[in-house]
């Protein structure tokens, strides 16, 4: 049987008087989410006594609930009711790649990003890294070492290994923002990783970077980083070309 989350403490007051009804239903339940005063799990009061509460229909309050939904920070669960859903990275992550997918991001678009926000990343994952993000940095570039000819293990290690980088850093922003560019990144990785010079080159790559976030040597891993994205870069216009040349056959 599934168990009930507890229901929320007496924590609404009416709504005020700005804006449109529903908005301002949407954003005293939003309020309550982030504030803490909602956390994930907890069952909202039944309709009719939610709605008579926070002093508004259940028209109105259901509308609410609707959109929140559609947020992602509500879910309603079968035999339930309406949970505020555990929130996570990736439903940040998940549109912000779409978003730049929609815009066909180009090559020196994506490069200029990552220069930007990764050697950032790297740099205060030089000096925050702990013991744990070095020794689990170690084990994926291991990893990937051992799973060279399977591309999709190799791309997917790939990425974790950009994201315990973002996670060493301790700043959440930085791991949402490192999450939407991996997403990108797995789709452009799985093309360009079929140039076995690449998998060679990566591999050389981490280590350095590993090297020097292990030393805490802040230059040295923005360094290594940048020579990292831009041997990236020069494989993904080798990729471009080849696709170009095999279109300009048929």
């Amino acid at each position: 049987m599934t168990e009930i989350p507890p229901q929320p403490p007496e924590l609404f007051q009416s709504v005020g008087a700005s804006d449109s009804l529903v908005e301002r239903v949407v954003s005293t339940i939003q309020r309550s989410i982030v504030e803490g005063q909602l956390p994930p799990g907890t069952r909202l009061p039944p309709e009719r006594d939610f709605a008579d509460r926070i002093g508004v229909s259940r028209t109105a309050l259901r509308e609410a609930v609707r959109i929140l939904v559609a947020k992602g920070l509500l879910e309603t669960r079968h035999g339930v009711g309406t949970v505020v859903r555990q929130y996570g990275s990736n439903q940040v992550a998940e549109p912000l790649s779409i978003l730049l997918q929609i815009y066909d991001v180009s090559i020196d678009q994506l490069h200029a990003v990552r220069s930007i926000i990764e050697v950032g990343i790297v740099r205060l994952a030089a000096q925050f890294a702990t013991e744990d993000d070095v020794m689990d940095l170690r084990q994926v570039t291991e990893a990937m070492a051992e799973k060279q000819e399977e591309i999709v293990a190799f791309v997917d290690l790939d990425g974790e290994f950009h994201q315990i980088l973002a996670r060493a850093t301790q700043n959440t922003l930085l791991q949402v923002l490192s999450e939407s560019i991996g997403m990108i990144m797995r789709d452009v990785r799985l093309k360009v990783h079929r140039f076995e010079s690449l998998n060679a080159t990566t591999i050389p790559d981490h280590w350095q970077i590993l090297d020097a976030v292990a030393r805490h040597d802040a230059d040295g891993a923005a360094t290594a980083l940048q020579r990292h994205l831009d041997n990236a870069r020069r494989f993904q216009e080798e990729w471009i070309a080849y696709e170009e040349s095999l279109a300009a056959r048929d």
